[in-house]
């Protein structure tokens, strides 16, 4: 009779000890929270045509594709916690490449802001060969203590030369207010678009005494 018990005890025991183990289960089976995606956005409201076919005459500005560093090489956003603690956030995500959303952005504002100039991204036509080349590598583009820091370099080289004839380094920040990701999200489209507007002043200047000192010296002596 007493083994009789004992048997029925250690059966009830086993069955709860199941029991349990399938609540854990479960629990780590049930479905995670929805990835969220995002993507930088010039707002634009207005709409707009630009004409992309080649243009004689107007000087070429090619942007080529942007680099970021190794750690922005990422879907996820990324906010820096400390001097040297990032924390990557897995279920807030750019929709698609980041590089080439940074492209976009930046060639939209320089079509808008070089307007007498005629601005193309790599790949371009063979028939279609800059004048200038463009090139912009972001070294930091992060979330950190509430707002967006953008850094980075760009350069300008005269392709018939080869030579290098504007090369600056940009730190820019935005405040985002809140802790949400879409805001945060918003003044990094804002800081790009800065970005995008300072190097469209710098090539403007550059360029257009580049090409009338250029123009001057083809024309003919009287």
């Amino acid at each position: 009779m007493e083994n009789s018990r004992s048997m029925s005890a250690g059966v009830v025991r086993l069955w709860g000890v199941v029991v349990a183990s399938m609540v854990v289960v479960t629990g780590c089976a049930s479905p995670s929270q929805p990835t969220r995606f995002y993507r930088l956005d010039g707002a634009v409201t207005s709409e707009q045509m630009i004409d992309l076919k080649p243009q004689p005459g107007l000087v070429r500005i090619g942007i080529a594709p942007v680099e970021v560093a190794g750690y922005l090489d990422r879907p996820q956003m990324i906010e820096r916690q400390t001097t040297h603690r990032l924390e990557l956030y897995e279920f807030d995500q750019w929709a698609g490449s980041l590089q080439e959303n940074l492209l976009s952005l930046v060639s939209d504002q320089l079509q808008l802001q070089l307007r007498n100039m005629q601005v193309i991204t790599y790949p371009w036509p063979s028939s279609m060969s800059p004048d200038y080349d463009l090139n912009l590598f972001i070294s930091r583009f992060e979330r950190a203590d509430g707002q967006i820091v953008l850094q980075g370099r760009w350069s300008l080289t005269r392709r018939r030369s080869g030579q290098i004839v504007l090369m600056q380094q940009t730190r820019l920040k935005a405040l985002f207010r809140g802790s949400g990701i879409e805001a945060s999200v918003s003044a990094a489209s804002q800081v790009v678009k800065r970005l995008s507007e300072h190097m469209a002043a710098e090539i403007r200047a550059y360029v257009t005494v580049d090409e009338s000192t250029d123009l001057s010296r083809r024309e003919p002596h009287r």
